[in-house]
């Protein structure tokens, strides 16, 4: 089976990517958006990516920002059976998508329909939902095709952003495997999206940090060590001041307080179930 890879740098594409390399599968191409590029090889401005690790495994790097039809030229070559995206941020042109025979295929980290959207992980952590990762159909709708693997992967408590996205693009790499195996063989199961349990949500505000204690200390305790790859300050109301939170330190599910303590540089905040204990930077009067 030839396939067309598209992605971008991080764990989400570089562990299904790899996972690939070792398979029995050929990548005939890789679609990313404008690899840099010196002397006709591939540099990576960070310590990794996909470019880059195409390029080493002499496989082609096709430029995604390029026009459709010089994309489309530069694909005339290749017969591809299928084409897989992960962590591709843009609408693929239906000129693309039908250069797969055996259809176009998106790795996405949430349990479609729920969470669809750009930074579903972020929004998985906030309201507490349970994790996992989908692959679906590419279709006109971002995140709407219909899922042909799905799977819900357990965190560990404090899990950060990072090892999260590793952990979703490692068991996403697994399902990747077997619903190629069944796409090979013709045995390929579909399930349409039900579209009255979907949910929607953009990228984040800075409205979206804000610490909300009907939430319980172990959910908010993962929600800011999951998310603190944004570095966008925290804050928590209590009273007439709001506190700047710095990092989630731990949590205590058997202690109860009437109200928000204050020890040097450490907020110990009642939550709907325990207290969750914070560092803070800042507090100001409202």
């Amino acid at each position: 089976m030839n396939i067309f890879f598209i992605g971008s740098s991080g764990a989400l594409s570089l562990a299904p990517f790899k996972s690939l390399l070792s398979s029995s599968y050929t990548i005939s191409a890789v679609g990313t958006q404008s690899p840099v590029a010196f002397e006709n090889k591939i540099i990576a401005l960070e310590n990794e990516s996909l470019a880059l690790a195409a390029n080493q495994s002499a496989i082609p790097v096709i430029d995604m920002s390029q026009a459709v039809d010089e994309i489309v030229s530069q694909c005339s070559d290749y017969k591809f059976d299928a084409i897989l995206m992960s962590c591709y941020g843009k609408r693929l042109p239906e000129a693309i998508i039908r250069l797969a025979a055996g259809g176009c295929y998106n790795m996405h980290p949430s349990l479609l329909p729920a969470f669809r959207g750009p930074e579903p992980v972020f929004w998985q952590m906030k309201y507490g939902a349970d994790v996992g990762v989908s692959w679906h159909k590419v279709s006109h709708d971002f995140d709407a095709g219909d899922i042909v693997a799905q799977q819900r992967v357990k965190l560990d408590d404090g899990a950060s952003y990072f090892d999260i996205s590793s952990q979703l693009a490692e068991n996403g790499a697994q399902l990747m495997h077997k619903f190629l195996a069944e796409l090979d063989s013709g045995k390929l199961t579909v399930v349409p999206q039900d579209e009255a349990e979907v949910s929607y949500y953009p990228y984040p505000s800075a409205d979206d940090f804000e610490i909300d204690t009907n939430y319980s200390a172990r959910q908010l305790f993962n929600f800011m060590r999951g998310t603190e790859a944004f570095t966008q300050p925290y804050r928590y109301r209590s009273g007439r001041q709001c506190f700047l939170l710095d990092k989630a330190l731990d949590f205590d599910t058997d202690l109860a307080l009437e109200s928000t303590q204050i020890e040097g540089d450490r907020l110990y905040i009642p939550c709907n179930e325990g207290v969750l204990i914070v560092s803070y930077t800042d507090k100001i009067d409202i």
